[in-house]
């Protein structure tokens, strides 16, 4: 990752028309010939997964496999988003072990690893919940063991600076609730008050097809750090949404979704803006809809408004030379996946980018990118 002077970097099957197994051995197979100087510390696997069983059997051999080419311990997330390309898609993440120290607090689904230099301390990790069959339940018990991880290391709720969100049928309802915004009101009432002086982390939140709910993270505790969160003038911040727009029934509690569209960090020189999952809303209220070369349009638009100049005017008054990093770009439905690919190349040429399928948090949403910006 880039404030750990390392990166993320996507592993993609060379021959995408093999077995899952197959897939997987190539994707492990280009790890095992990275020679960065880097140190691998963590690996989401996007995986094309059709039933409950499916994901269980795939978890085991995932396991299985990054045991036996890894002595040391790896974080790992199975998230059951399926590549638009192949079986398989392996997000790689890498710090360098020659300014950072790392301590490993637990691990597996419920992971996370401490970052130290200087005084300074860093907490990368993932939670997953999905021994429950209703969301709410499986949403609390994901965030009882974030709370248990941010307790034995000693970091405060209002450390988080970023979080991926991703949940299993988040379009569905079990009765009332909508998924969705189960986790929004179970989300609300975890994070409290603790975001109040700083805003919310910049997060995305997102479906799967399998594996309740998934949490990752990055939350920092630093003297050295500067952050803050970054708004769209185009759009209406996603916690303060009117009802209008929230699913559910009027008797049923409803709470907003507690993100910022964007959060700038410093630390150690290094300038990054994160960029919330991102979708066609203006205001608060889907553009485009039907039209998914119109929404990558939008999408695209609303990204831009995150580093432009009257943004960075506000960071620095030294020049800043945005760079769009990486990107992952979620859609929707296959057929639309040339529209919007075509798209985003005219606008972003070669920049690194997955396209997973995944439902997004509206019916009437196609697309959705996040990512983040390097300034230099």
């Amino acid at each position: 990752m880039y404030f750990l002077n390392g990166d993320r970097i996507y592993i993609k099957p060379v021959k995408v028309c093999g077995t899952f197994g197959e897939e997987l051995q190539n994707c492990l197979l280009q790890l095992s010939q990275i020679n960065s100087g880097k140190k691998i510390f963590k690996l989401n696997f996007f995986v094309d997964s059709h039933s409950a069983e499916d994901y269980t059997q795939i978890r085991q051999i995932i396991h299985h496999e990054v045991g036996a080419q890894f002595s040391d311990e790896i974080l790992l997330s199975i998230i059951a988003q399926p590549p638009l390309t192949g079986k398989v898609i392996v997000e790689t993440c890498f710090y360098d072990p020659q300014f950072w120290t790392t301590k490993l607090i637990s691990k597996g689904e419920n992971g996370a690893v401490m970052f130290e230099k200087d005084g300074s301390k860093i907490l990368i990790g993932n939670v997953q919940a999905f021994k429950n069959s209703e969301c709410r339940a499986n949403t609390e018990l994901a965030f009882l063991q974030l709370s248990q991880i941010f307790d034995t290391v000693g970091f405060p709720v209002h450390s988080i600076v970023r979080q991926w969100n991703y949940i299993e049928n988040i379009l569905g309802f079990d009765a009332q609730e909508q998924q969705y915004q189960a986790f929004n009101n179970v989300r609300s009432a975890f994070y409290g008050e603790s975001f109040m002086s700083t805003g919310y982390p910049a997060a995305t939140g997102i479906g799967m097809n399998q594996g309740g709910i998934i949490i990752e993270f990055i939350a920092i505790q630093s003297t050295e750090l500067v952050t803050f969160p970054i708004d769209n003038p185009e759009q209406i911040s996603a916690h303060a949404y009117s009802e209008k727009v929230l699913v559910g029934e009027e008797c049923v509690l409803k709470t907003t979704p507690k993100f910022e569209r964007a959060r700038y960090l410093e630390l150690f020189g290094k300038k990054i803006i994160f960029i919330s999952g991102t979708a066609s809303i203006r205001g608060e209220h889907t553009v485009g809809v039907g039209n998914p070369a119109e929404q990558t349009e939008i999408t695209i638009s609303n990204i831009g408004q995150l580093y432009s100049k009257q943004v960075l005017g506000k960071i620095s008054s030294d020049e800043l030379n945005p760079k769009y990093g990486h990107a992952r770009a979620y859609i929707k439905d296959r057929k639309d996946y040339n529209a919007i690919r075509k798209i985003f190349k005219t606008h972003f040429g070669n920049l690194p980018v997955v396209y997973i399928i995944a439902d997004i948090c509206r019916n009437d949403l196609l697309v959705e990118i996040e990512g983040k910006v390097i300034l230099e």
